[in-house]
């Protein structure tokens, strides 16, 4: 099984992601496709033996370049081979890395017979610290410690794909992969997703949200999928005179 990841700027979450991962023996490949990141996120994962880190740009479309990131990540793996999809900001739980490993061995003995599996994510709003944006860290392992859940739940994922010829997703990576009507297996064991460490990078994050409606909508385009509503203190983003000077 491969483990496919993207990111950028990941620095500060590498150590912690590889000591989730790393060691995990059915991981027999570990492919990321980092963004062009101005620290030190390259250079930390090839302190590692598995990482195999290819650099594309990304540039600032957010949902459109997540798509195309996520297809150029799609590309470096063979078809018929198994891959696993995971984020910089998401680890994978003890009952999670047992149904991989479970998932790996079906695989390999032919006994596998879906071609993605859906998995089960928990998002965690970190412990900040009084009056910071700053999330409090384990200091054993480098995670955030958690304040409470958020979000929806189960809030499905396909994170587990057997590549083949003419698979590509569309929109967000989340959401859409084609072709439409592919076997699934629904995993039982969660993955966790954990809120931006600095509160400030999911605000950023949140306006660029943003950038691509006020475009759309100065463009004369429908609403996409993931039209939402701005909050209160950063709805002028929503404006497309906002993003003209």
């Amino acid at each position: 099984m491969i483990l496919l990841m993207k990111g950028l700027n990941e620095e500060k979450s590498v150590e912690r992601v590889m000591g989730n991962t790393h060691d995990e023996p059915y991981f027999e490949r570990i492919i990321v496709i980092d963004g062009g990141s101005s620290d030190f996120t390259v250079h930390a994962l090839r302190q590692y033996d598995k990482p195999e880190v290819f650099v594309h740009p990304w540039y600032n479309w957010y949902h459109d370049m997540e798509v195309l990131q996520s297809n150029i990540a799609l590309s470096y793996v063979p078809h018929g081979q198994m891959l696993f999809i995971l984020d910089f900001d998401e680890r994978l739980t003890d009952g999670l890395k047992r149904e991989l490993h479970k998932v790996d061995g079906m695989f390999k003995d032919g006994a596998f017979s879906f071609r993605i599996g859906h998995v089960p994510r928990r998002t965690y709003e970190p412990l900040r610290f009084p009056e910071s944006p700053y999330a409090m860290v384990d200091e054993d392992d480098g995670w955030p410690i958690v304040s409470r859940q958020i979000g929806q739940y189960p809030d499905y994922q396909c994170r587990l794909i057997v590549r083949e010829v003419g698979m590509h997703w569309v929109n967000s990576p989340h959401h859409v992969l084609f072709p439409p009507d592919i076997p699934a297996y629904t995993f039982e064991h969660d993955l966790e997703h954990f809120d931006k460490d600095d509160l400030r990078d999911r605000i950023r994050i949140e306006k660029l949200w943003l950038r691509a409606q006020a475009r759309r909508k100065e463009l004369g385009l429908s609403c996409d999928r993931f039209e939402c509503k701005p909050k209160r203190d950063i709805a002028e983003c929503a404006d497309p005179k906002y993003w003209r000077d």
